[in-house]
């Protein structure tokens, strides 16, 4: 039997041919890469310090730029989700990575901070078509079998797998190419990690593959079918994106270590070597929260994080004065909690909506991440400039996050109730139950 490496039929859960199972590895390793693509959003903390210096701005006026980025990501991620679904996440890949790297090559050249700003807007458009959203699109279509959440943890601790790298390589390379050319190295890895996998590895899943627009549908018919199909989900998908939100907000902690620990006295290359530290305990605990989703259920799991969200980030702020012995203490903690977004949100949206439905939901899902990105980046930048630390930004994060888990809660009820009603109207979607 001779395939189509894209058009691979539905049995991806049961049993694969040779053919499938190359295109199941190969996509893999390419969404892996992708998510090593997401740890360029991580080092560029890296940014702050040199940027606020170039441009002479205050840490909040430069942090606006993240904020810009994030913004045209959450408008252009549920588009893009509607545009994975129509064509599969190949050429979305493909082409966003493109944009991504044009992007970091116009910042590398701006000569002003309005310049820059303007440039963010691009970046996160193509950031938004080839990170997160296409990458768990390609392993949730392929991987629908019981050790799933397994299989996401392992390819998420790929973003851990990059942080390392960067954190020991990065301090170097600005310190001796300086701002823009850091930049433009973020440019060439951008067609590296996201435009060579996109052409060489990426096949579209079968889960996904036609459920948009097969059969030469119109573009009308589509957007009507995709409406009916997420019909009675509405509350489900709007729980989760306000869940993405509030968790966002907590992994700003992520994407500005280098400069929170400098505001704990700690030198440049210290700083780079924890978070090359903290990548490592990416590496390690993503693949565990998959494993405790697949072994325990999301419920139970979800109540065990709350724990964890509260000695994590605010506990990083409450002893992080006492020396570089606290961070190596508490960052293994909050490396489990900021990798909720990447690993169990995306488990949550599948559970709750079902994987026919996904890549939509998904998109307006992830939005949500960018929103709170958005909103967090330049808040914890302005209380850094009021307060001269960033201690109480540390302290909202934690307990917005367990807001987060409790609507992520909330969110599986309301999906639950769908599904009970679809299944009772009985529904002509296939893949209608979301896995466990």
């Amino acid at each position: 039997m001779t395939l189509n490496p894209d058009q691979v039929p539905s049995t991806v859960g049961t049993q694969l041919d040779r053919t499938g199972r190359r295109c199941r590895a190969t996509s893999t390793v390419g969404a892996s890469l992708l998510l090593v693509m997401v740890s360029l959003s991580v080092a560029m903390g890296f940014l702050v310090v040199p940027g606020t210096e170039r441009f002479g701005v205050s840490t909040a006026q430069f942090l606006v730029y993240y904020s810009i980025f994030m913004l045209s990501g959450a408008v252009a991620v549920a588009p893009m989700g509607r545009l994975v679904a129509k064509y599969g996440p190949r050429i979305v890949v493909v082409l966003g990575s493109a944009l991504t790297a044009l992007s970091y090559l116009g910042m590398a050249l701006s000569p002003s901070m309005i310049v820059f700003y303007l440039m963010s807007a691009p970046l996160g458009v193509g950031w938004a078509a080839s990170t997160l959203l296409p990458a768990n699109t390609i392993l949730t279509g392929w991987h629908t079998h019981s050790r799933r959440g397994l299989v996401l943890g392992i390819a998420a601790s790929s973003t851990g797998l990059g942080g390392l790298v960067w954190g020991l390589v990065l301090p170097r390379v600005f310190g001796t190419m300086g701002f823009s050319g850091g930049l433009l190295v973020f440019a060439g890895l951008s067609v590296l990690l996201g435009v060579l996998p996109g052409i060489l590895l990426i096949h579209n899943p079968p889960v996904n593959a036609g459920t948009a627009n097969a059969g030469g549908l119109s573009r009308a018919q589509a957007r009507a079918e995709r409406r009916a199909a997420l019909r009675g989900f509405g509350p489900a998908v709007a729980l989760l994106t306000v869940t993405a939100v509030l968790f966002s907000i907590e992994s700003i902690y992520g994407q500005i270590q280098p400069a929170v620990y400098r505001s704990f006295g700690i030198d440049a290359v210290t700083g780079g070597m924890l978070l090359s530290y903290f990548a490592v305990c990416g590496l390690l605990t993503k693949p565990v929260l998959g494993f405790l989703h697949d072994r325990l259920g999301t419920k139970a799991l979800l109540g065990a994080l709350g724990a964890l969200f509260i000695l994590g980030v605010p506990a990083i702020s409450l002893l992080g004065h006492l020396g570089l012995w606290a961070f190596l203490m508490l960052i293994p903690i909050a490396a489990i909690s900021l990798g909720v977004p990447t690993v169990i949100l995306p488990l949550l949206t599948a559970k709750a909506v079902g994987q026919t439905r996904f890549p939509a939901a998904y998109g307006t899902v992830v939005s949500g991440m960018w929103v709170g990105l958005a909103l967090g980046a330049p808040l914890w930048g302005l209380i850094f400039d009021l307060t001269g630390g960033y201690g109480a930004a540390m302290y909202v994060a934690g307990a917005v996050g367990l807001v987060g888990l409790y609507l992520a809660h909330q969110a599986l009820r309301s999906g639950d109730r769908a599904r009970a009603t679809v299944d009772a109207a009985g529904s002509p979607v296939e893949g209608e139950r979301a896995p466990a």
